[in-house]
């Protein structure tokens, strides 16, 4: 009897070696594709420089240094695409995008691209590029997510 009981343990010890890999890949696996939750207000200042007929600042015919604050507000989020505003003192646009991995974001708005990277959970860097005849903008903004704000979006869930 007591052979048949450690024939049983050893069975079932062995099963569960065997599954543990398989079931701690599947957890690995699962984390990895869990897009970020991004919603909410994320508000920066840019480092860029710019030219032409401009949006969000006066038109300049020569490259121009400009430091303009952003407010980007991701509205609504579906695993990993999203979409939102991206708005300045002047002006506001909507923006549409994706996150590529764990932390790489990609944008577009009526005019221009974004590529970025999630630096923390609160923090972003994006690049922003534009070239049209009209207008030239290569920019770089370091935002920082509004907690409070989120905080707020979370409780009225």
């Amino acid at each position: 009897m007591s052979r048949v009981r450690i024939l049983l343990l050893l069975l079932v010890l062995g099963l569960i070696c065997v599954a543990l890999p398989a079931l701690a890949k599947e957890h690995k696996e699962k984390k990895e594709n869990a897009a970020p939750d991004i919603t909410g207000v994320w508000k920066g200042t840019s480092d860029s420089v710019a030219m032409g007929k401009l949006g969000h600042a006066d038109a300049v015919q020569t490259p121009q240094f400009l430091h303009v604050d952003w407010t980007l507000t991701i509205d609504k989020q579906d695993g990993r695409a999203f979409y939102g505003t991206k708005a300045s003192a002047r002006a506001k646009e909507t923006v549409v995008g994706v996150i590529d991995g764990a932390s790489k974001l990609s944008m577009a708005d009526d005019d221009g691209i974004y590529i970025g990277k999630l630096t923390g959970k609160n923090t972003m860097i994006i690049t922003y590029v534009e070239g049209t005849k009209e207008s030239k903008v290569a920019s770089i903004t370091h935002y920082r997510r509004d907690v409070a704000d989120k905080d707020k979006e979370e409780s009225k869930k």
